[in-house]
């Protein structure tokens, strides 16, 4: 049996489904991570041990995959070293110094098979800013999708893991493989979720602090939504940069840092990403969102760390 480990997002979900259709004579199991936890948990581990292929698909977490003694196909998009394990086949063209916007393009690329899944995991990860890709384009004009149902769609997939649902973001990998895009716009489970999401988003951004350079806000929830926040600072209300912390989800921290893509280039967010990570962090990102989860106890000297790259006091 093959065991294919997912991200919990949009992106994914999508590139999960991407690889089981290119590889559609086999056999496979997918699991998640629990949605913004990134750790292999007991579940995880007892599976890796039970399987005889291992497939990891946009999940950024090289130190744990390193360690895995199986054949192992490791597929992602993020800012990472190589796995340097014979065992390993690590496609993230990032390290080829070519583009990756998304995790559904890794995996489409690579196996030469491309659907509205495609485009829908970079509009997951990326928003509008996908939408300025002609092979994006392409794609929904191919399914007749607009934009704007593309963006929707891009939501809806992603409402379980925002939810905390584990088993319904598992069974979104099959419910993609098997229905068309306008099933899915008019999914009465997802769409539930979106409205339960959204007050609860619209609180937390109402309470969000102008710090000038940036825009700050602490909650805590055990809704898995610290991207979407902070996603709608910085998209929707343009604020250059925003920290978005969530004092107890489920028993961690999160923090997670979005900056303005146009601005990227200033901050190094490789570099603070390299340095979360020689403290023992868990953390991880792009050139514009970093995000990190650990305990509790370590919130504050995370958030130190964090103000200190940028130079400022959090």
């Amino acid at each position: 049996m093959n065991l294919l480990i997912h991200h919990w997002d949009t992106d994914g979900i999508c590139s999960a489904a991407l690889l089981m259709e290119s590889l559609k004579d086999e056999e496979f199991e997918n699991l998640s991570l629990f949605p913004g936890i990134f750790e292999f948990d007991g579940r995880i581990k007892g599976r890796i041990a039970e399987a005889e292929r291992i497939y990891i698909v946009d999940v950024n977490m090289v130190d744990e995959a390193e360690l895995i003694e199986k054949p192992l196909y490791f597929f992602d998009h993020h800012i990472q070293r190589r796995i340097e394990n014979e065992n390993a086949m690590h496609v993230n063209p990032l390290l080829e110094g070519k583009p990756a916007p998304s995790a559904s393009y890794v995996v489409s690329d690579y196996f030469n098979h491309w659907s509205w899944k495609s485009a829908i995991g970079a509009v997951g990860d990326l928003g509008r800013g996908a939408l300025g890709f002609d092979w994006v384009g392409k794609m929904l004009d191919r399914y007749g999708l607009s934009e704007n149902q593309a963006l929707h769609l891009a939501k809806l997939i992603n409402s379980p893991s925002m939810v905390c649902d584990l088993d319904g973001v598992e069974r979104a990998v099959e419910k993609i493989i098997h229905s068309e895009p306008v099933e899915l716009l008019n999914d009465d489970e997802w769409a539930n979720n979106l409205t339960l999401l959204e007050s609860e988003i619209a609180e937390i951004v109402e309470r969000a602090e102008d710090k000038g350079d940036f825009v700050y806000v602490r909650y805590s929830s055990g809704y898995n939504v610290t991207s979407i926040v902070a996603r709608r600072l910085v998209w929707n209300l343009k604020f250059p940069i925003a920290i978005v912390v969530n004092e107890d989800f489920h028993g961690h921290a999160q923090v997670y840092v979005r900056v303005d893509k146009a601005l990227a280039n200033r901050f190094g967010i490789a570099d603070l990403i390299r340095k979360l990570k020689s403290f023992g962090f868990n953390a991880g990102g792009k050139s514009d969102v970093l995000g990190i989860i650990c305990a509790k106890a370590r919130l504050d000297e995370a958030l130190s760390i964090v103000g200190g790259h940028f130079g400022w006091l959090l």
